[in-house]
């Protein structure tokens, strides 16, 4: 308790104030007596010295001293019996007692010194367990509601505790959740903290102070297994500092709002793990069409939205790279995409991290950014490089797009850490093509013989052995005139003369993209 409540107690005796009252705030939970010189040995915290003056009688030296010691061992404060050895207090000690914050009063003259003691003990004793019985109830209050009700219940039962507003924030310093005197202010708050208060959110690791419509309110981090993921709560300061008891009602508070929030937090990790999951199926080629449609329509994801995809991955040999930091890659890359409500998804496959760029923003400035946000991060040991494809497709299309995202990847380096997809031959040029123009391309030079297997592989054998028709015959063990009679045909279905050399180069691209 502090020193202005126990003064306040109905059964505290009337003590007479000689100095420090700028001390009242100091806490009270134990009492001792002084009756030798070597007092400083004998001093704890919280600790209110009553004497009856007798070793400061003619001494002054000593009152000095043992002010200035109570102060260096964070004690209450002094009682003097008044009229027994003492009956003034000299005005420098007065002034001393001020400038330390030591509370000074004379104890009553007509009470045994042990009376006074014994009842200075009961008035502690007898606040230790109210406050006992206190934090009990509230306890079992948070653990109720915590378990039965809402944010909004949680957070205005413990307002009422606290008898303070609060809101919740998010890692991302958005005021979610707000006790109802507050509900109407998270708006405005959030774009106060994010805009204005010029606070690193993101590393902040102990209590801030922000004012707010002229109102303080401290804000403290609430954390998780991951710094990252940390929340904070934003409490009105009171007026007055808090005394122990109720920094513990405090921390009671955040506690049972920390352990609503990591369950919070044990969702979203869910749904991010189900969602990775559903990515590897894809790249496993474990899920049809239908299937992956299904899917993507139950969370909401646009069938047709067409993506990039993109590996971050460790430039030092994985098995030197702690799983502990593939984490934190991890989740401040999640960060950094939340925190601007970038339209892109992610996960990991390998120990990569994968992300899925959404066609609406340009692959390459969105990864700029989050290489420059992740460099600059302290928490990540190990240097790292970005590959990204140089096409968009759907979602279905995800393995191809991993690999080219995979072999940009093998071509980064120290100075280009940032490479997208380079094709190496036809085929990977070729892939390249959007797949309407591609298949557009084979029916408008192939169409005919789409449907008609054996002048299909006749044509395609006629290409690949350079137009030789003997050579064709022998590799498809039939006459020379059987392929002439085949090529004869294809010319009349494909409308085209197989002398002319662009007509072979368009014959040529529309097997390849058919391939």
């Amino acid at each position: 308790m502090q020193l202005n409540s126990f003064l306040k107690d109905p059964l505290a005796p009337s003590f007479e104030l000689i100095a420090g009252q700028n001390g009242l705030n100091r806490e009270i939970n134990h009492v001792g007596i002084v009756d030798t010189p070597n007092f400083e040995e004998y001093l704890v915290p919280d600790q209110f010295i009553v004497t009856t003056g007798y070793l400061f009688q003619n001494h002054n030296d000593r009152l000095r001293q043992l002010i200035i010691s109570l102060d260096k061992h964070h004690s209450s404060g002094i009682g003097i019996k008044a009229n027994r050895h003492m009956n003034t207090i000299d005005h420098d000690i007065q002034e001393l007692a001020n400038q330390h914050h030591i509370l000074m009063i004379w104890l009553l003259d007509d009470e045994p010194m042990s009376t006074t003691f014994t009842k200075i003990n009961q008035i502690i004793n007898a606040t230790h367990n109210n406050e006992l019985h206190e934090i009990v109830t509230i306890n079992q209050q948070l653990s109720f509601i915590n378990h039965h009700n809402t944010y909004q219940h949680l957070l205005d039962l413990s307002a009422q505790i606290l008898d303070a507003p609060l809101m919740l924030l998010d890692s991302h310093f958005s005021a979610l959740y707000a006790s109802n005197a507050l509900l109407k202010e998270r708006e405005f708050f959030t774009s106060f903290l994010r805009t204005q208060s010029n606070i690193d959110y993101l590393n902040l690791q102990e209590k801030v102070i922000v004012t707010f419509k002229g109102k303080q309110f401290d804000i403290l981090p609430i954390f998780s297994a991951l710094n990252e993921n940390k929340a904070f709560v934003a409490i009105q300061t009171p007026s007055q500092p808090l005394s122990d008891f109720q920094l513990l009602k405090r921390r009671q508070v955040i506690n049972a709002v920390g352990l609503a929030n990591s369950r919070t937090d044990l969702i979203n990790e869910t749904e991010f793990r189900n969602l990775s999951g559903f990515f590897l199926n894809i790249m496993q080629g474990d899920l049809g069409t239908e299937a992956i449609n299904h899917y993507l329509r139950n969370i909401n994801i646009d069938v047709q939205t067409q993506y990039a995809i993109a590996v971050l991955d460790f430039t030092t040999s994985k098995s030197i790279i702690e799983i502990r930091q593939f984490e934190i890659l991890q989740t401040l890359t999640r960060w950094f995409i939340n925190e601007s409500d970038w339209p892109v998804l992610i996960f990991s496959y390998k120990q990569q991290l994968v992300l899925l760029i959404a066609d609406v923003i340009n692959p390459r400035i969105f990864l700029q950014n989050l290489y420059n946000f992740l460099r600059k991060q302290s928490k990540l040991e190990h240097r790292f490089t970005i590959g990204f494809s140089r096409i968009t497709e759907t979602i279905h299309k995800l393995n191809d797009l991993y690999e080219q995202a995979n072999n940009a990847l093998k071509l980064t380096s120290k100075s280009h850490p940032i490479m997208r997809f380079r094709p190496k031959s036809a085929h990977e040029l070729l892939n390249l093509l959007p797949q309407q123009e591609s298949r557009a391309f084979v029916e408008k030079n192939l169409g005919p013989i789409l449907d008609n297997p054996e002048l299909l592989q006749t044509l395609e054998t006629y290409m690949f052995l350079h137009q030789n028709v003997t050579a064709v015959a022998s590799a498809m063990f039939v006459h020379r005139n059987t392929i002439n009679y085949r090529l004869k045909h294809i010319s009349e279905l494909l409308d085209v003369n197989l002398d002319m050399p662009d007509v072979l180069v368009d014959i040529q691209l529309a097997i390849l993209l058919l391939n």
